[in-house]
């Protein structure tokens, strides 16, 4: 591969990572009920200790990925280290199989 074909991977998955980081907001929103949360957040949120999100809601956080981002979680693979920060979270989606 390429030096120039390295640099458009790793652009291309720089894009992947931020799309998913907004519609990643855009979903917390939906779930705490709490109109503009998304543009309150930044990348770096931890999803757990600043959203704070209750055992419910992490629950249905989780169930609208798989639906509406058409992302299948690997469970086996999620990491406590992967919800300390919205960009560690979309890393790790992006990196999943796509749903059907």
């Amino acid at each position: 591969m390429t030096q120039a074909e390295t640099m458009i991977n790793q652009t291309q998955a720089s894009n992947q990572t931020d799309e998913m980081i907004d519609r990643l907001k855009l979903l917390l929103e939906e779930v705490k009920g709490i109109p503009d949360l998304s543009k309150s957040l930044s990348d770096s949120t931890n999803i757990i200790d600043e959203i704070k999100l209750d055992s419910l809601e992490m629950i249905n956080f989780m169930l609208k990925i798989e639906e509406k981002l058409k992302v299948e979680i690997d469970f086996e693979e999620l990491d406590f280290s992967y919800l300390q920060s919205l960009s560690e979270f979309a890393g790790f989606l992006v990196r999943m199989k796509p749903l059907s």
